[in-house]
């Protein structure tokens, strides 16, 4: 896998953010996290790799130069592609309303990893923000990546579609880490209650433990920064919504507080 140093991947934390359905906030997620990591200092490359439904660049305002389709036709390097994004952040976008990438090239996986792997010691977060669901096209990136973050809402069917997510990538990849962010959250409390739920059926029906790295609160200010093209992370830096990312980046990198980065009180 990309972040595996010991087989000379990246040089880095390979995540895939990944969901079992749509509309639960996936990119938001990925974009702000990406934000928040990459204005601490960290050097933060973020992959929409969303074929044909892309919208990084839509949510962070960012014309790419070039598009994943682009670096694996060989029409463009990878590193033409890369795009300055906000706050120092890198990003490779897929482009929208394009043809899926799996009638263009079979082994687009493979390609694109290798490709991936031009930027060797670049990156010490890198995000694969995957598409909805659970086709190959989607499931080809989430084994990119050393961990996996379903998103999941407290729908039952976020509920019921996570659970198939994390199915699958136990069946492939059983030593694939898996972890679990709940956005729309109405509380810690009411998120871990969920979570616990989750936990106990996924180890009783599959035999695996996931971990949680918590909870994203409900806010409504998401939903306006997204109308306006502006990343949540600079459009209202000190909402609900955003504490719980900077929460969720602490968490991650195994900080019990903001103290040793004080940038995240930002």
């Amino acid at each position: 896998m990309l972040g595996n140093k010991s087989t000379g991947g990246l040089d880095g934390k390979t995540y895939a953010i990944t969901s079992g359905k749509g509309g639960v906030g996936k990119t938001s997620c990925a974009v702000n996290l990406s934000i928040t990591l990459s204005r601490a200092g960290f050097k933060v490359l973020l992959i929409d790799a969303d074929m044909g439904l892309a919208n990084v660049d839509l949510l962070t305002g960012v014309s790419a130069p070039h598009t994943i389709e682009e670096v694996i036709r060989g029409e463009a390097s990878i590193f033409d592609a890369l795009a300055e994004g906000p706050e120092g952040l890198t990003l490779l976008t897929a482009g929208s309303g394009l043809e899926d990438i799996s009638t263009i090239a079979p082994d687009k996986a493979g390609k694109f990893e290798k490709e991936l792997l031009k930027l060797e010691n670049a990156f010490d977060f890198v995000f694969i923000d995957t598409g909805a669901g659970i086709s190959a096209n989607v499931i080809d990136f989430v084994f990119m990546a050393d961990e996996v973050i379903v998103i999941m809402t407290p729908e039952p069917t976020a509920f019921a579609d996570a659970y198939a997510m994390v199915k699958i990538v136990t069946l492939k990849e059983p030593s694939l880490k898996v972890s679990v962010i709940i956005n729309q959250s109405s509380g810690e409390h009411a998120s871990r209650i969920i979570f616990d739920k989750f936990r106990e059926i996924v180890g009783k029906f599959l035999g695996r433990n996931v971990v949680y790295h918590g909870c994203i609160a409900q806010d409504k200010t998401v939903a306006e920064s997204v109308m306006r093209q502006i990343p949540l992370a600079l459009f209202a830096s000190k909402s609900p919504a955003m504490q719980s990312i900077r929460k969720i980046a602490r968490n991650m990198l195994g900080l019990e507080s903001p103290k040793p980065r004080t940038i995240f009180n930002r």
